[in-house]
């Protein structure tokens, strides 16, 4: 319980005035008595007391009537929420990722977040400062407003397809409410409960309360699309058939889901498999250029992975050209890939690619050609390997190993290097001046040296491989990595994988110089600068990079797979994870009572005023009683 006009009940005082003139209320009386008026004294001595006695309760409702006016006066207000409350720094943070876009009983379950998340604009004040952060798309700006403005940003939240990052904003959240001036701070957490998207922990400050309102969606064994891929991971030739493999993930056991294969805008192959297994549809033969198109299952109540886009470019096997001593499994994996019509080796002229043991033939390298560097086994072959990089253009070079072990402990690369074992590498150093292209390392070791280095120089795109290809250097040669990783580094330069690229929803696009547009999955062309990172991937599809009004390149983004999982958090891991949480809500109806937990409760002055007016009346009755009125008349 507090009071608004606090300084209103030093009127209380008042009070004392019907109890002081009660008891200076005295009547004089002789100091001679006659034995006659004794009895007639006593007699008036218990009339008096009898008066007296009437009296009482009309000083106990003129005080009770003081007490009242002073409670209306100072705006008594009860504890609790439900009031006014002190200007506050609130962040709303709704969870809009693809989990909330689940559909039960004909609602979004994001509506249902953002219903509650309107009780909470429309319990602030016109003082408050609110802004409205949302997890699945957390590139967009928060901007402070009022209720007003909260409201508006409340109903444009949109449900997009990437990861709700819920951890990370409401760090975010508690850090702009945090550098607030204003005397409280709160912040109010709208989510589905999704397990994994309270899989990190929150480094935010605890002294800021956090209160969740979490709605999980009903449990269900959800049905998505894993993954899309051609020719077993591979680019696909041209003219040539091939087949797409769907792996469909989740559903119940003895499921069964319609599969279907769409290229070019018509259904091209379909099939029924069953829940949790991978299907073959056939597909091509293709015409050399971007093949672009979508596999699909049969919608459930989260649809939105139900769908998985893919890109790439049917092309003519590679011409490629050996140089150099080549160690046994490199030239079985040439051999490989050319039976299969991947490559077609020939001379150094006509190829797209050198691959170069020990920086053979570098020195004949054409503008238009790439080069794939492999090192020699023998350190005394360093010195002329890095002529040849320098004479290449080439701003990189070779230095002596230490002959110790390692492994590969991250990898940018579509295919898994991870843990792969390297007994033998040649750190590569750049040798550009400063601030020049150092290229990527695409792979790292446990050491912190780069194992492969991929970069473009003005004389051409290249690769660098630390390792000699040998099994005395390298698990590589005999692992499944080996021909993918072969390919890959050949279609890198060549223009061979172009349109291969894919990117999860939410993901950072890094685009190429030449971009002027991106053309988003909607058909809403962006301006960009080639030089800076597209963010806003929140929905899947197909992103169309633009040079002016030629296409660059198509890049399919999809969900996450973690998203399709709709496992709800238990309630401990998710105070775990979000420090300073004090309340977790799963019923609309009280979600008032626990939030503004620093303000006041309802003002009772009806009640007061009706207590006021009831306590008035009953004193006029009492005050003009006959008794009461008699009594002057008998004291005298």
């Amino acid at each position: 319980m507090g009071f608004l006009n606090p300084l209103f009940l030093l009127a209380g005082a008042a009070v004392l005035v019907p109890v002081v003139l009660h008891l200076l209320h005295r009547r004089e009386s002789g100091t001679f008595t006659f034995p006659a008026i004794r009895y007639l004294l006593r007699t008036e001595r218990d009339h008096a007391r009898r008066i007296r006695t009437r009296r009482l309760p009309l000083l106990l409702l003129r005080a009770a009537i003081v007490i009242v006016l002073v409670l209306l006066g100072a705006r008594v207000h009860l504890p609790g929420t439900g009031g006014g409350h002190d200007p506050t720094a609130l962040a709303l943070v709704i969870d809009n990722s693809l989990s909330t876009t689940i559909v039960e009983d004909g609602r979004r379950r994001l509506d249902a977040l953002k219903a509650v998340a309107r009780l909470s604009a429309a319990g602030a004040n016109r003082d408050d400062a609110i802004w409205v952060v949302r997890a699945g798309t957390p590139w967009e700006p928060a901007v402070p407003g009022g209720p007003a403005e909260a409201l508006a940003a409340i109903d444009a939240t949109e449900p997009g397809h990437a990861r709700g990052d819920l951890v990370r904003s409401v760090e975010r959240a508690l850090a702009l409410v945090g550098q607030s001036a204003l005397p409280e701070r709160e912040v109010h957490v709208f989510t589905d409960l999704q397990a994994s998207a309270f899989s990190e922990l929150s480094a935010g400050p605890d002294d800021i309360p956090v209160v969740v309102f979490g709605a999980p969606a009903a449990e269900r064994a959800n049905r998505g699309i894993a993954a899309v891929s051609f020719g077993g991971g591979l680019a696909p030739l041209a003219g040539r058939r091939t087949e797409a493999a769907v792996s469909v993930a989740g559903g119940e056991p003895g499921d069964t889901v319609g599969v279907r294969l769409h290229i070019g805008g018509r259904v091209r192959a379909a099939a029924t498999a069953p829940a949790g297994a991978t299907v073959r549809l056939p597909a091509g033969p293709f015409p050399p250029g971007p093949v672009e198109g979508y596999a699909e299952i049969d919608p459930d109540p989260l649809a939105a992975d139900d769908r998985r886009y893919f890109s790439f470019t049917a092309r003519d096997p590679t011409p490629v050209a050996l140089l150099g001593p080549a160690p046994f499994f490199l030239a079985e994996a040439l051999a490989v890939l050319e039976e299969s019509g991947r490559i077609a080796l020939g001379d150094a002229a006509r190829a797209a690619t050198l691959v170069s043991v020990g920086g053979e033939g570098l020195d004949r390298r054409g503008l238009a050609q790439s080069a794939f560097v492999i090192p020699l086994a023998d350190p005394a072959r360093l010195p002329a390997l890095n002529r040849r990089l320098a004479g290449a253009g080439i701003p990189h070079r070779y230095e002596p190993g230490t002959g110790e072990g390692a492994r590969v402990s991250s990898s940018g690369l579509a295919f898994d290097l991870g843990g792969l074992a390297v007994r033998r590498h040649f750190p590569i150093v750049a040798t550009g001046a400063p601030g020049a292209d150092v290229g990527t390392a695409l792979a790292t070791l446990s050491g912190g040296d780069p194992w492969i280095v991929a970069a473009t120089a003005a004389t051409g795109p290249y690769v660098l491989l630390a390792s000699p290809l040998d099994r005395e250097s390298t698990a590589l040669p005999v692992s499944a990595a080996m021909i993918p990783l072969l390919e890959w580094a050949i279609e890198r330069g060549s223009g061979a994988g172009t349109g291969r690229r894919s990117a999860t929803a939410g993901q950072i696009l890094r685009l190429p110089p030449a971009a002027t547009a991106v053309r988003t999955p909607d058909g809403t062309r962006h301006p960009v600068d080639g030089d800076r990172p597209f963010p806003a991937t929140a929905v899947a599809g197909l992103y169309r990079i633009l040079a002016g009004d030629s296409l660059l390149r198509t890049i399919p983004v999809n969900p996450p797979a973690s998203e399709s999982d709709l496992e709800p958090a238990g309630l401990p891991e998710v105070r775990r994870a979000i420090s300073g949480t004090v309340a977790i809500v799963d019923d609309a109806s009280s979600w008032s009572r626990h939030i503004f937990r620093a303000g006041r409760g309802p003002e009772p002055w009806r009640p007061l005023a009706v207590l006021l007016l009831a306590l008035l009346t009953v004193e006029t009755a009492v005050a003009a009683s006959r008794a009461l009125r008699s009594g002057p008349a008998a004291d005298g």
